[in-house]
């Protein structure tokens, strides 16, 4: 009786045009778009859990049944799915994807890993991510992008240093800084003062001279990796002892062919007045206002009260209205106009490509004759010459000129400080 049911239902099904599938041995092989042999290709059945990698020749072998479908995936690849249909050999081809460097980072000397395959923590910023809150200085523009990456700037414009600490403070004596490493070459990110001999015995004044990053046009950076830990030493030595900081630029273009690219960029800084000055009493000591030449200070006002009329003997012997000075921050400082441009020439083929840019950068800072003027170049390429052989380079260039940067590092000749502490009846011409 029931060999004679299961005979009944085997009838039903093929008399709705529905057949039982049946396990057959599929073998194959998997190759590039070059033809190039593809080994650790995962091979599995949609679906299910059975799966395959092909061997150093390409060639697996799965057993799976006869109306499913394969899913072959590998890293750097895009994903394809074949229908079975009853076929016992099935050889295929993938096709390079635009992504494949997504769970890819470069560590020591341009070697590629993946990133669950490290020993120690990482995080990648793309161009994308850093055109989002793009800043003259692009470290500036990394604050908040990457976790345990603490970034602090300084207020002296584009070519300003920027400080940063990876997962903290590591050492009480040392620079505690990063090494940067920029197309798999050690960079010195020193920050540059320019010292001044001051009106006192010793005095030595600094202007803030910007680092290393500062030569770096943003737009050509294509992706940036820190590597935090001390594991990271082991790629460079004592010098990574506070983590790294992985730069690669541009050397080709993500789309096929001939591109031309054009990117400005303009930026506006505005100081912010949060002071709340008295405006009751005036400059001077003891309750008297100056009124004869060369007065001993600037920068106290304890003066007499303010009375219509009133008036003040400066220096050189010079009578000016004692009377209150109101919005001295607005009537010093100017706004700061920073313009870029960036021209990019770029080619890409399915055996390498280059890119080309030439960048101008033209700031004029918020205080008076202040100004940062950059030029920089730079050519990255890469082409594949043979079938395991690839040769790729970079060439940086920026020339930079700092006019009068802003004082740093000193107390009496600063104009932060001196506008902070100047008498409320001083006049600013």
């Amino acid at each position: 009786m029931r060999k004679n049911l299961q005979v009944f239902i085997w009838v039903i099904l093929v008399f709705h045009g529905v057949g039982i599938a049946q396990n057959v041995k599929i073998s194959g092989k998997v190759t590039g778009p070059d033809n190039e042999v593809l080994t650790d290709v995962n091979v599995i059945v949609k679906g299910a859990k059975q799966g395959a990698t092909t061997d150093a020749n390409g060639n697996y072998a799965i057993t799976a049944p006869s109306n499913t479908m394969l899913v072959f995936s590998f890293i750097g690849f895009v994903d394809q799915e074949v229908n079975v249909n009853g076929r016992q050999v099935i050889n295929i081809s993938l096709v390079k994807g635009d992504g494949s460097l997504q769970d890819v980072v470069v560590t020591a000397l341009g070697i590629k890993k993946e990133v669950r395959k490290l020993g120690y923590a990482t995080s990648t910023v793309t161009n994308e991510q850093i055109a989002t809150n793009r800043t003259p200085n692009v470290l500036s523009g990394l604050q908040g992008k990457m976790a345990g990456v603490n970034i602090s700037t300084m207020a002296s414009g584009p070519a300003g240093s920027v400080k940063v600490r990876i997962r903290g403070q590591s050492s009480f004596n040392s620079v505690n800084s990063p090494l940067i490493v920029l197309n798999g070459v050690p960079m010195d990110n020193t920050s540059y003062g320019i010292g001044v001999s001051g009106p006192r015995s010793g005095q030595v004044n600094s202007s803030d001279g910007g680092d290393g990053f500062s030569s770096i046009n943003p737009d050509d950076i294509e992706t940036m990796t820190v590597l935090k830990g001390a594991a990271a030493s082991a790629l460079y030595g004592y010098r990574a002892k506070d983590g790294v900081i992985m730069v690669t630029t541009k050397s080709g273009s993500a789309r096929k062919g001939i591109g031309v690219d054009y990117n400005v960029n303009f930026t506006s800084d505005t100081p912010l007045d949060f002071t709340d000055f008295q405006y009751e009493y005036g400059q001077g000591e003891r309750g008297v206002r100056p009124t004869t030449p060369y007065p001993n200070s600037a920068v106290w006002s304890f003066g007499e009260k303010f009375q219509p009329g009133m008036t003040q003997v400066l220096f050189n012997n010079l009578t000016f209205p004692y009377e209150p000075v109101r919005d001295r921050y607005k009537k010093f400082y100017l706004t700061g106009r920073n313009l870029t441009n960036t021209v990019t020439l770029s080619n890409s083929g399915d055996h390498g490509g280059f890119s080309l840019s030439l960048a101008n950068t033209d700031y004029s800072g918020i205080i008076p004759n202040s100004k940062y003027v950059r030029r920089s170049v730079n050519l990255g390429f890469t082409q594949d010459v043979a079938k395991n052989l690839t040769v790729s380079g970079n060439v940086n260039y920026s020339n930079e000129n700092n006019t009068n940067p802003p004082q740093v590092n000193t107390q009496d000749m600063d104009i932060t400080t001196v506008m902070a502490t100047l008498a409320n009846s001083m006049p600013i011409y």
